[in-house]
This record gives C-alpha cells, structure tokens and sequence, in this order.
C-alpha cells in the first residue's frame, strides 16, 4: 500500500460471459486509511472504460484482482449503490488478504468435526454458573448485519460489493414465506436463473476466474458467486471482503461460468451456472475469503418425496452445507418448495409428513406430523426447521446430519378438525370409577363427528380434591409434559425432544392432577416436601431444573382425519 499513489493507471481482471478472463482499465485515485477497520486500508480506484461505465460496480466481481505495472495489488472489493458513470471501487490491499494464508494455516478436521463449530462440552452446574446457560435458545445464533441502508444513505457508502445468495429452483411464495428469517441472519437472497454447468467442463480457478460458495445444490441451488484474486498451488484468495465472516469453516467450494451481467440502476451482477464441488472454503474472514482445491467438505445428503393424492409421485434431492443455523433454514425452504411447486400442488392441501435424520455418533431421529389450513404447508416447514435448528444449533456440540428423507402424502382438501363442544356425564365421580366424555368436533366442509371415551379416575386419590380432564392438541400437550423443554443436558435430550413429539394428528385427552414440583434430569417429581422443594430451588443450587404445577395421571388420543386444533379444560371434584 505504501507504493499506491494517485495518478497510476492499473487494470482488474475478471469473467464477464463464459469463463474467459477479460481485462478493464482503472485509475488509482487514493488510499483511505482505516476503512474496514483500524489499520485496514483500502485502495480507492476509478474505472476508466466505457463498459464499466455503463454497468457500474457489479455484484459478483468481488475479489477480481488488480494489477499496477504487472504487479498485483489487490482485490477489487468494494462499490457504491446506484453509481454508474463515475465508478468508484475500493480495492483490498493483497498483502492484507495474504495474512489469511499466514495467520490462518489450514486446519484438517478429525472426522466428524466442523471447523469452527462447538464439539462436546458436559455442563459443570457445580461451576457456580446459572443453570439456564444450557437453554435452547436463539441465544446460540449469529446475528449478522443484513446489508439493508435507510433511503438517505442510499448511494452515500462504499460498502462490500455484494455477493448475493442467488436461490434457483425455488418459488418467490417460497423464499417470501422466510424473509423474516434471511433479515434475522442478515441474507441477502434473490431468486435468479442459475444451474449446473454442462457436464465436463474444466474450470481453472485462476486469478480472475469466477469461483462459488455453494450452500445446497441438486434440484435447488443457492449459492453466491465472486472472482478468485490469487492462487498459490491449490491454495485460492477471493472476494476481498467477508461472505458471511464465519471464522474457520467448510463451505462448498464450485468454479462457475458467467451467463451474463444484469446491468440494473441499483447494482448491476452477474448471472452463473456453478460447476462441480472442487474443495472449500476453509478460512471466511475481514479481508476475504481463502479455499483449498481437493479438500472436499462433509455434506448432508437432502431427499424429499411428495405424493399427491392422484398418486403421481415425485422426487427432490440436494446436498446441503453444514452449519449451526443456515442449513436447517435452508432445507426448510426445499422442504416447502416441494409442497408448493408441482404440478399436482392445489390451493387447498393437507400435508402428511414422515421423516427421518441420520446422524454420525448418534441414532436416527425419525419424526411425523400433519398440517392443513391456509398457512398448512409454511407451519410444517417451519416446525421441521425449528426442531432442525434446535438439534444442530445447540451449546453442546456440532453432530453430522449424515442424511435427511422425508416423504409426503397430499390431500386436496383442508381437513382440519377444531373443538365443538365436550360433554361430561358428571362432574363429581369417585376414585376409582370412570368419567364418560363425548367430544364433538368441527371438521372444515364437513358434518360435525363425535368421540366418546371413558376416563378412568385411578384409585387411592383423596375426595375433595379437583381434577382436570384437558383435551388439547399436540402443542400443548407438549407445552404441558415438558417435551419442548428448553432445559437440557445433552444433544441426546435434544434429540429425545424431537423423537417424543407429538402429532397434531391426534385429539389428546389427559386427566391431570395438582401437583407442584420440580422437572430434573426430564423426570417429573410431584408433590416435593417444602424442604425438599427449598433446598433445590435455593440461590446457592445450580442444579438444572424447571418447575411444575400438574402432573398426569392418565391419557390417550382420538385419531382425527387431518389437523387438530383446540384446547379445553373440565374441572371434575373427587367425592
């Protein structure tokens, strides 16, 4: 950087159709000191030819590297929004980028470990830290910056050229459903034309040529491509600036051929089909990113198999990165787009799912559910991305999803059932007698059906005490039995939550009991003596534990057609 002055004439060096690297011309007009940091510099250039003009800064040409007198400087990183004429870039001094290479050496994983992800840790309550530490939380998530500007500072910053998710494959009803969660991890994804590159082609990964972090390919592709800046034998530096700033990581590593650039007022970018997996990206940092050809990374194989009620059957398949919150988002939303885009997809549907994980070190988890109504298809992707999240997003260690399959069976029609009414024969009984119930249930389109079932009262329970008979669907029985329970010990609890959910197939009847107490170790104890009560719940006891109000004392469910909804509470007393 000391040898830039104002004045030099320069070229960058990039990939603008096809894979040949073409050269633009560019005029040094300073150095701005402490730019993406303290002690981080950057180059400020202009382009001189009339093509870049034209088009301005373009997403994707992130990490096209710049030459002054044959010498390479740098990494053509940095753009303002909306700037065409005047094209000013900023450039990443590449003896910056070259620290990853010096700070960062590579790291090879023992199998099954994820660079940069937390491996086993048992909690020590005894350590005097609170017991809540190892709540499952989104306390555990990366809140990244979401690259959105107010109106008035539009055009005003230079700021990373972006490299935007660029998402094939899927619907704009499928990426909009997620929104809420690409602002949440600061994603800028787009819905764009992209593929596979033909079959056979070679792709050189030189300075200059475009290079892809690829997060899910198959029958869905999202990926963001950018421009190799150096190559050092099979050692690659590109972007000139952070993709998501992850640390050490294994993220799919793809050449690319570039279709076209989308000249657009905004941000002009460039449209790619992404070649084979031919390594990773194994250091994501300040000043770029760094990847090794031949280090292929651990992925998780994605298969999805609908069935529409017509009986035409139809496959999806991928392969998913592995990451603590992005990757159950993004099978979540191939989970959705394979409800919404067949040809058999109607506006009316029930969905019934099945599916299983594989994990390494760990058993299979294999999962139901049903889901119907307006927003059925969105509340099943989201359920299976929440308890995903829940499973690899956790503060005891990283597990490899070796595989995830999931099969669904459609109905053309809502079939979602809601309570009526509940009608009990007596609401004073005895121990050990029965209680007879008749539920009615709505059914949307359909004749109102019944239920009757006899409630055992269990023997020994003392008269006048209440009892309450709760009939309710699957959330809240799982609310009030503590399947969902945020306190954990384990990634096997985690794991255990998912295996024990519930259906929301089911009309569950449950007859409980009073009784405070205290939920340890995923066991209920009711009816804990005070002491016993106090000397757990002390200020100096760090015991991990939840406290309970009610226990069961019987239970059952009623199968419905589709989706149950609803939740009520009898009280009956003990005479």
């Amino acid at each position: 950087v000391a040898q830039i002055e104002s004045g030099m004439r320069g070229e960058w060096r990039t990939v603008v159709e096809g894979t040949t690297v073409v050269r633009f011309d560019l005029e040094v007009l300073g150095v701005a000191e402490n730019f993406a940091g303290p002690q981080r510099s950057i180059i400020i250039c202009q382009a001189i030819d009339l093509e870049s003009k034209l088009t301005g800064p373009v997403a994707g040409m992130s990490g096209s590297p710049v030459y002054i007198d044959g010498k390479l400087v740098g990494a053509y990183a940095y753009g303002f929004d909306w700037q065409k004429e005047q094209t000013i870039i900023g450039v990443t001094p590449i003896e910056q980028m070259l620290e990853l290479l010096r700070k960062y050496p590579l790291e090879v994983p023992s199998p099954g470990r994820i660079p940069g992800a937390p491996q086993r840790r048992d909690p020590d309550p005894g350590a005097g830290t609170s017991a809540s530490i190892w709540d499952v939380t989104d306390s555990w998530s990366v809140m990244r910056e979401n690259g959105q500007f107010d109106a008035d500072q539009i055009g005003s910053l230079l700021r990373p050229l972006p490299a935007p998710l660029v998402a094939s494959g899927f619907s704009m009803r499928s990426l909009r459903a997620f929104e809420p969660y690409f602002q949440k991890y600061g994603l800028n994804v787009v819905q764009a034309p992209s593929g596979s590159a033909a079959p056979g082609k070679s792709y050189s990964l030189k300075p200059g040529a475009p290079v892809a972090a690829v997060l899910l390919s198959g029958d869905f592709n999202i990926a963001a491509t950018g421009t190799v800046t150096y190559r050092e034998g099979d050692t690659i530096l590109a972007f000139g600036h952070p993709f998501f700033q992850m640390g050490p990581t294994r993220l799919p590593l793809a050449g690319a051929e570039i279709i076209a650039i989308v000249q657009s007022m905004r941000m002009s970018f460039k449209l790619s089909n992404i070649g084979p997996l031919v390594g990773s990206i194994y250091q994501d940092r300040l000043t770029g990113i760094a990847g090794r050809v031949g280090l292929l990374p651990s992925l998780t194989r994605l298969s999805i198999a609908t069935r529409a009620s017509n009986g035409v059957e139809q496959e999806f398949a991928g392969e998913l990165f592995e990451h603590q919150s992005l990757s159950p988002l993004f099978a979540a939303i191939a989970l959705l787009e394979s409800l919404f885009s067949t040809l058999e997809s109607s506006e009316k549907q029930t969905f019934y799912l099945t599916g299983r994980l594989d994990l390494e070190e760990h058993s299979s988890i294999e999962f139901s559910d049903v889901a119907s109504g307006p927003t059925g298809a969105v509340d099943i992707a989201v359920e299976f991305m929440e308890n995903y999240l829940r499973l690899v997003n956790n503060p005891f260690e990283m597990p490899h999803v070796e595989a995830i399959d999931i099969d669904i069976e459609t109905s053309d029609e809502w079939l979602v059932s809601s309570l009526k009414s509940v009608q009990v024969e007596s609401k004073r009984v005895r121990a050990g007698e029965t209680v007879q119930l008749v539920l009615t249930l709505y059914n949307y389109h359909r004749d109102p059906e019944r239920m009757k079932l006899s409630i055992p009262v269990p023997r020994g329970l003392p008269s006048g005490q209440d009892l309450t008979i709760l009939v309710a669907d699957a959330p809240e029985i799982e609310r009030l039995e503590g399947v969902r329970s945020d306190l954990v010990t384990s990634i096997k609890d985690i794991a255990d939550q998912w295996r024990q959910s519930n259906s929301r197939r089911y009309v569950y009847v449950r007859l409980i009991q009073a009784a405070p107490g205290l939920r340890l170790d995923g066991e209920n104890l009711p009816n804990l003596p005070p002491s016993v009560r106090t000397l757990y719940t002390s200020p100096g006891n760090y015991v991990a534990r939840e406290t309970i109000d009610e226990i069961k004392l019987w239970g059952t469910r009623l199968p419905v057609t589709g989706e149950f909804r609803g939740n009520i509470r009898v009280p009956v007393r003990l005479e």
